[in-house]
C-alpha cells in the first residue's frame, strides 16, 4: 500500500541535484539548544537559486535507555556551533526481504521491487537515537524578498514499520516556491506504535502511539525555532503522504495538537482508511510480550505495563518479532482509542473537533492507489474471475466484520462489466484494482473532504492523473501511488543529474511547475490560486505547457458541487469524483455493514466459503463475539442513529457499536448531523441548492421581469400613440384642391353620391354584423367625373345599392363622398 518506485528517484535526489560539493553557510543560526550552521546547495538549474540546508537537527532527546517506550523529551543543548552538514541516523526498522528476487516479485510488482532496491542503501545507518529533522531554506533565510517564509513539514509514508524523511529532498520546492521545507524521522514499528498497557487499565494517554507523538514534538520544535531560520511560525502546513497522511490526519483531530499548524495536505491516505489504525492492540501487545520473553518470567503479568521489560531487551529482539500479517493491512500501526477525548478519527471528525474545522485542508489521490497490492505476474498478465473473487473476498474479510457475503456481492456487482459476459484477464485485473483503490483509499479521502467541507471549512481536492512519459508503469493503469510526489517536489526541473534515471520532457516540467505553484500558494495563503508576493516566473522552455494552467481556477470542494481539479494532459475542473462508485462505498456498504439484532449469531455474518483456497492471502480469524463499545476495529465506524439502527461510512479504520446514550454524552456540539443524516446528504448531493447559483438565478429573473415590464410599457405607449394617430387620420378633412378629391373605396355597400335615399333599417341591422370596412383612396379626375357619374347612375338604376351605413355623425361640411364601385368603365 505504500509509495512506489518513482519516489526512489526522489529519495536519491539529494545526491542528484547537487552539481558541486556543498559549502558551509555564511550565517550561524541561534536556537534554544545552541548555535547551528548549515550548508549551501547549488541546484542543477540556472533558474533555481541556491538553498540553505540544515541536516540532522535534533528535535527531541534520544529515546534510548529509560526513554525507550516513553514520550519524546525536549532536545539536549550542545556547546559551540553545530555543523548541520550530514543526515541523522534513521530509526530502527525491519526492511522487506529482497534477497530472493523471484520470491519478492510474487509479493510485489516489478516497479515496487526496483524502488525498494534503490531505497535500501539510504536506510542502512540505523540507531534508536533517530529523532532528527532537516530544514531547506530558500536563498539566505530571512534576507529573502518573501521572508518570513511559509513552512511545509513533510511526514514520510512507505510503511508504519520502515522509512525515513531523509531521502525526501525539499530543495527544489523551497527554491521555486519560496517556502521552507522540513522533513523528519519518527519512531517506527514496535518502538513507535506498540501499546504497552492494556486498554482497560491504560489511563495514561501518553503511553501509546509514540510515533505520532514524535511528529507532534517536531511540530512544536518548528513552531518555536523556525523564526530563527527565516520562517513564519503562524503559517505552518503539515503534509503527509500514504501512512504519513494517516498520521497527519490524526494530528489534525487531536486536541493536543491545536495551534501547531494552520493547514494540512493529505496525499493518498487518511485516518479513515482501513489500514490506518489498529483495533487489536491488546492482541499485538500480548504477542510481543510472549515473544520477548516478558510473560515467561516473573518480570510482569499480562495486565501490567510491559515497557520496563522491553527496555531491558536488546534492539535485535524487538526487530525480529514475528507479528501476525494479513493481506492489505499493516502488521502494526496507530492504536485506538487515540486518547480519552478522541475515541477514533471518524467520531472526532463527524463531531467536528475545533482543530479539524479551523485548518485549511487539501486532499489528493492518484488513479491507481492499489498498484502495490498485486504481484508482478498479476500486473503483467492479469487474472481470471475466480482469482478476482478470491482477492475481493480476502480484502472484505480483513476490512469488515458484519454481513460479509452481502458486501462481497455488492462490490462484485458494481465492478463487473455485465455487457461483456467473457472478459479479458487484463480487464478483470483493472476492475479489481479499481475496486481496491476506491475501497481503501479514495472513499476515505472523499469522506474526510465531505466532513471538513460541510462545516464551511476551506477544502480543496485534486486527482493527479498525469503520467510521466518515461515510466516503467503501464500507461493503461494510469498514475500510481507516489507519482504525484515526483512533481510536488519539482524533480523534473533538475534533469540531467548522473544518477537520475528518468528523462523528463518539457511537458513534465510544465506539470511540475503547476504543482509547485499550487502547493506553495496553498502553504502561503490557504488558496492554491493566490500566490501572494511573486516574482517573474523563470523560463524553463515550458511556456506552452504552463499556459495550460494559466487561466485555470481551482475552486474549493463543497458538499453540493464537490468540485475537484483533474491534473492531466488537459487539466480542468470536474465534479463528483467517481460519484457512483463512491456511493457504493459511502452509502450502500455502510448500510449493509450492520450487526443486526442481539439474537443474530455471528456465524450469520461470516463468509460461506471458509476454506483457505477461497482466499488470496492471509486473513483474520473469524470472530464469534460482537465488537465492544469504544473499541473500533480497523474496518468501519458504527454510530447508532436515533432510530436505533447502526450505520457506518466507508471501509473505515474504526468500528463502534456505541449506543445512542454514549454518543449523546460525548457530543457537546449543537445541531450536528448524525451519520445517517450524513449518508442521506451524500446520497442526495445532486439536489443541493447552491446559495450563489440561487442568488444569480433570482437576480436574473428580476432583471428579466423589469425588462419585460419596460417592453410592455413601450408597446402599450406605442399602441396608444397609434390609436390616437389613426383616430386623427379618420377625422373629416376639407379638400385643399378643387381639381381632385379623395374617394375611399370600401367593400361595404354605400349610398351613391347625391342620393338622398334613406337607409333601410333592416339592412342597417343586418350590416352591424358585417366585417369592418376597408377603404382605398382613389384620386378622382375632373375629366372623368361626368363619365363616372353616368356610369354609376346607370348601375344604380340596374340594381339599387344597399343603404349607406354610418357609425357616427360626421361634422357638417366635412362629409366625404363614398361610393361602392361595382364596375368602372372607361
Amino acid at each position: 500500500m505504500f509509495t512506489t518506485w518513482p519516489v526512489a528517484f526522489l529519495l536519491l535526489i539529494y545526491i542528484d541535484v547537487v552539481v558541486s560539493g556543498p559549502r558551509y553557510s555564511s550565517r550561524i543560526v541561534e536556537i534554544q539548544t545552541g548555535a547551528i550552521r548549515g550548508i549551501i546547495l547549488e541546484l542543477n538549474s540556472r533558474h533555481l537559486e541556491p538553498v540553505e540546508v540544515f541536516r540532522g537537527v535534533p528535535y527531541a532527546a534520544p529515546p534510548i535507555g529509560p526513554l525507550r517506550f516513553a514520550p519524546p523529551q525536549p532536545p539536549l543543548k550542545w556547546p559551540g556551533t553545530r555543523l548541520a552538514d550530514t543526515f541523522g541516523t534513521v530509526c530502527p526498522q525491519k526492511y522487506p526481504d529482497l534477497s530472493n528476487k523471484t520470491a519478492a516479485l510474487m509479493e510485489m510488482p516489478k516497479g515496487r521491487y526496483n524502488f525498494l532496491k534503490k531505497l535500501l542503501p539510504l536506510l542502512v545507518n540505523q540507531s534508536e537515537d533517530c529523532l532528527f529533522l532537516n530544514i531547506y531554506v530558500p536563498g539566505s533565510g530571512n534576507r529573502g524578498f518573501e521572508a518570513p517564509y511559509s513552512v511545509m513539514v513533510f511526514v514520510h509514508g512507505e510503511s508504519f514499520e520502515w522509512g525515513s524523511g531523509n531521502p525526501y529532498d525539499g530543495s527544489v520546492l523551497a527554491s521555486y516556491g519560496h517556502v521552507i521545507v522540513v522533513t523528519l524521522n519518527f519512531r517506527l514499528g514496535v518502538l513507535g506504535f506498540l501499546r504497552t498497557r492494556p486498554i482497560s487499565g491504560d489511563k495514561d494517554p501518553y503511553s501509546v502511539n509514540l510515533g505520532i507523538k514524535d511528529v507532534a514534538a517536531a511540530l512544536k520544535w518548528v513552531k518555536t525555532n523556525i523564526g530563527s531560520f527565516g520562517g513564519d511560525p503562524k503559517r505552518i502546513t503539515l503534509v503527509g503522504h500514504d501512512t504519513g497522511a494517516a498520521i497527519a490526519n490524526i494530528l489534525l483531530i487531536l486536541p493536543n495538537s491545536k495551534g501547531l499548524f494552520n493547514r494540512v495536505i493529505l496525499l493518498s491516505g487518511t485516518a479513515l482508511s482501513p489500514w490506518a489504525t489498529q483495533h487489536n492492540s491488546d492482541t499485538i501487545r500480548e504477542t510481543v510480550a510472549k515473544q520477548a520473553g516478558c510473560l515467561n518470567s516473573d518480570e510482569v503479568s499480562i495486565d501490567e505495563d510491559i515497557a520496563p521489560c522491553l527496555r531491558s531487551r536488546p534492539l535485535k529482539v524487538l526487530l525480529d518479532l514475528d507479528l501476525e500479517k494479513v493481506r492489505f493491512m499493516p502488521r502494526i500501526g496507530p492504536s485506538l482509542p487515540l486518547d480519552p477525548q478522541t475515541p477514533d478519527p471518524s467520531f472526532a471528525m463527524e463531531h467536528a473537533s475545533e482543530n479539524f474545522i479551523m485548518c485549511d485542508l487539501m486532499l489528493g489521490t492518484v488513479t491507481t492507489e492499489s498498484y502495490n497490492d498485486f504481484s508482478a505476474q498479476d500486473i503483467q498478465y492479469g487474472f481470471e474471475e475466480e482469482e478476482r473473487n478470491r482477492v475481493l473476498r480476502t480484502y472484505i474479510r480483513n476490512a469488515y466484520v458484519y454481513h460479509l457475503n452481502e458486501i462481497f456481492s455488492a462490490v462484485r456487482n458494481e465492478y463487473t462489466d455485465w455487457d461483456k459476459p467473457i472478459q479479458h484477464p487484463i480487464n478483470i485485473r483493472d476492475s479489481t484494482m479499481e475496486a481496491l483503490s476506491d475501497g481503501h483509499t479514495v472513499s476515505p479521502l472523499i469522506k474526510v473532504g465531505y466532513l471538513h467541507a460541510r462545516r464551511g471549512a476551506k477544502t480543496y481536492f485534486f486527482h493527479f492523473g498525469y503520467q510521466t512519459k518515461e515510466s516503467d508503469y503501464p500507461q493503461r493503469l494510469g498514475s500510481v501511488r507516489g507519482e504525484d510526489l515526483t512533481y510536488i517536489l519539482g524533480m523534473p526541473l533538475v534533469t540531467g543529474a548522473p544518477f537520475f534515471p528518468q528523462n523528463f520532457t518539457r511537458q513534465d516540467m510544465g506539470v511540475a511547475e503547476a504543482m509547485l505553484n499550487f502547493f506553495s500558494n496553498f502553504a502561503k495563503t490557504g488558496d492554491p490560486n493566490q500566490p501572494g508576493l511573486t516574482k517573474e516566473i523563470p523560463d524553463y522552455g515550458t511556456y506552452k505547457e504552463r499556459t495550460r494552467y494559466k487561466g485555470l481556477v481551482w475552486d474549493p470542494y463543497e458538499i453540493g458541487t464537490q468540485l475537484y481539479l483533474s491534473i492531466a494532459l488537459k487539466p480542468r475542473m470536474k465534479s463528483h469524483y467517481r460519484g457512483h462508485k463512491m456511493a457504493v462505498w459511502l452509502n450502500l456498504i455502510p448500510q449493509l455493514h450492520q450487526p443486526g439484532d442481539d439474537d443474530v449469531s455471528m456465524r450469520h455474518h461470516h463468509f460461506h466459503e471458509r476454506e483457505p483456497h477461497y482466499y488470496a492471502g492471509p486473513v483474520r480469524a473469524e470472530s464469534f463475539t460482537r465488537l465492544p463499545p469504544l473499541l473500533h476495529p480497523a474496518s468501519m465506524t458504527n454510530v447508532r442513529s436515533s432510530s436505533g439502527d447502526v450505520t457506518e461510512c466507508i471501509p473505515n479504520t474504526t468500528t463502534s457499536s456505541q449506543t445512542l446514550e454514549d454518543l449523546e454524552k460525548g457530543d457537546n456540539g449543537d445541531g450536528e448531523e448524525d451519520d445517517s443524516e450524513l449518508l442521506q446528504h451524500l446520497a442526495t448531493r445532486h439536489y443541493y441548492s447552491y446559495t450563489t447559483a440561487l442568488g444569480v438565478t433570482v437576480g436574473v429573473g428580476c432583471l428579466l421581469l423589469v425588462l419585460n415590464l419596460l417592453i410592455f410599457a413601450g408597446i402599450y405607449y406605442q399602441r396608444e400613440r397609434d390609436r390616437k394617430r389613426n383616430k386623427h387620420s379618420r377625422s373629416p378633412r376639407s379638400s385643399s384642391s378643387p381639381s381632385s378629391e379623395s374617394i375611399p373605396m370600401s367593400h361595404r355597400p354605400v349610398t351613391p353620391i347625391g342620393s338622398s335615399r334613406p337607409q333601410s333599417p333592416i339592412l342597417s341591422s343586418k350590416d352591424k354584423h358585417d366585417m369592418p370596412p376597408c377603404y382605398t383612396v382613389v384620386q378622382q379626375n375632373n375629366s372623368l367625373s361626368a363619365s363616372k357619374q353616368s356610369t354609376l347612375k346607370r348601375h344604380h338604376h340596374q340594381k339599387p345599392p344597399p343603404p349607406l351605413r354610418t357609425s357616427s355623425n360626421p361634422p357638417a361640411g366635412t362629409v366625404k363622398k363614398r361610393v361602392q364601385i361595382q364596375e368602372i368603365t372607361v
